[in-house]
């Protein structure tokens, strides 16, 4: 009996040690933590199906992603991370080096925001002080949903959200995260290539945490701070097991002037169909709505959205740089200091978990409040709550059920059911059922059931003449002619200019 008095007195006393040592850190200002410590771990990896210029030009054999991970541990005696240790991290992370003739402190190169941002008086106060996490801290029993992030440009590193990342572990999820970096080198460029390069590394942290015993069967959500989160996006579009997005200053809502993320191949607006929460600078949406511009608010159908716009002017603000006690304009960053952005930032995390509370762990209490305009922050100027349907069947589900089991009754009745459920829905796109019906028809031997495909893309596109086009093929080459004759000129009626029809109709002598 006294053994097991002993050991419980050790676990409070190590809980009531965290508590104390997360109230000293001033770079959480009034965020209470959750009821978990945090755990804190570098992993350094190489994706070898890509390759990275080295420092000296050489070719690397894979793409090295330093992951970061922060998530529920079991309370520790071992000393909490130190901000400077993020610092380290940082400079690790780019390769940064020591100015010509700086002065000998501080020891690590900063960041450009740290270095321009605050005076080194200030700078000092903040570098020896204890941050939530625990490196290599044991991790606490229990399947806890994973969040993936991505960084933004010029916030590149992970210490723009170390924060965000802390609070989110404490709540009992798993956070993983990489630096952003190009795909040849340092440099991040707004075009497609380098969008996917970012897309690339959040999938390979996500497979990472997937290895984890917490992480296999993990309910997966998706947060994304300005280029980040175009790439989420587009990680939400392409990737149906990802269950919420949030967004942070994202240029999301319309058009970006670089033309991403929509100008990814991935970019499917009919595939975004999954709870968001998007916060955003109040002057943009009031930009937006004066100009007349549909957003993707107005466009998305499926999964309530949610979008916040934040009563501030810096994009800087919705980044971990609003805790830290900034107290000069640094170009390129932010302008004047006006007034202190941490309150808004904290109301910015609190809400984060109750987004992800309310879509992955599905907390009663927290779907009820977030749908009360009532329950947010004085911060939040604008509060836009859209209820979308419930998402339909991704095409994917469709076309595996039809390579599977064929058009038999069961795959005919359950396409009928979601045709019925969801009339005015994208459930399949023309290219993809005709391709299918090739297969059937020409090289996995399947010709009867090829009809049946491309009748069902006749009748889901019957205005395109392809569609139309490919049923006569198919019917005539298992010998139905007439059939075919039909389905031939009713492509010519869509479209006089086909030639195959043309061609095929005058080979019959039916022209």
């Amino acid at each position: 009996m006294k053994s097991i008095l002993w050991a419980v007195n050790i676990f409070i006393l190590l809980n009531i040690f965290q508590f104390v040592m997360a109230h000293d850190m001033e770079a959480w200002g009034n965020l209470e933590p959750g009821p978990f410590a945090v755990g804190f771990k570098l992993i350094e990896l190489a994706d070898e199906s890509r390759s990275y210029p080295a420092a000296e030009g050489i070719e690397q054999n894979g793409r090295l992603i330093r992951v970061y991970i922060w998530y529920p541990a079991q309370p520790s005696s071992k000393a909490n991370m130190h901000f400077n240790e993020y610092i380290q991290m940082t400079a690790d992370d780019f390769s940064l080096k020591m100015k010509d003739g700086s002065e000998i402190w501080p020891p690590v190169p900063l960041p450009v925001p740290l270095d321009k941002g605050i005076s080194r008086e200030y700078l000092r106060t903040l570098w020896d002080r204890p941050t939530l996490a625990v490196r290599d801290a044991q991790s606490a029993q229990g399947n806890f949903p994973l969040l993936v992030i991505g960084q933004g440009l010029y916030y590149e590193s992970p210490l723009s959200q170390f924060t965000l990342c802390e609070y989110l572990a404490s709540q009992g999820y798993v956070v993983g995260t990489c630096p952003l970096v190009g795909t040849q080198y340092r440099l991040v460029n707004l075009n497609v290539e380098d969008l996917e390069t970012q897309i690339r590394d959040m999938e390979f942290v996500l497979g990472y945490l997937r290895t984890l015993s917490h992480g296999k069967k993990a309910s997966l959500g998706i947060v994304g701070y300005d280029l980040g989160g175009m790439s989420g996006l587009v990680f939400a579009m392409r990737h149906p097991e990802v269950k919420a997005f949030l967004s942070l200053d994202s240029g999301i809502l319309v058009r970006h002037f670089s033309g991403l993320p929509m100008d990814h191949p991935s970019y499917d607006e009919n595939r975004f169909v999954i709870p968001w929460l998007h916060f955003t600078q109040a002057r943009f949406v009031q930009s937006f709505k004066e100009r007349g511009l549909t957003t993707l608010l107005d466009r998305k159908s499926y999964g309530d959205s949610y979008v916040i716009s934040v009563s501030t002017t810096s994009h800087g603000d919705f980044s971990a740089y609003a805790m830290l006690g900034m107290q000069k304009e640094v170009s390129g960053y932010w302008g004047p200091i006006q007034q202190d952005p941490a309150p808004a930032y904290e109301d910015i995390c609190r809400t984060t978990v109750t987004f992800f509370d309310a879509m992955l762990k599905q907390d009663e209490e927290a779907q009820v409040r977030l749908k009360n305009k009532e329950s947010y922050s004085d911060h939040f100027s604008l509060i836009e709550i859209k209820e979308g349907r419930e998402k339909p069947p991704a095409q994917a589900e469709f076309v595996n059920l039809i390579i599977n089991q064929g058009m038999n009754e069961t795959t005919r009745n359950y396409i009928e059911q979601a045709l019925t459920v969801y009339p005015d829905s994208s459930l399949f796109s023309e290219d993809a059922l005709n391709w299918l019906g090739y297969h059937f028809l020409y090289w996995w031997g399947r010709e009867k059931e090829a009809v049946d495909v491309f009748r069902l893309n006749v009748r889901l596109f019957p205005k395109s003449a392809n569609a139309y086009d490919s049923l006569g093929e198919a019917l005539l080459n298992l010998g139905e002619t007439e059939s075919a004759v039909e389905n031939y000129r009713k492509s010519l009626e869509l479209n006089p200019q086909n030639q195959n029809a043309i061609t095929v109709l005058e080979r019959l002598g039916r022209r």
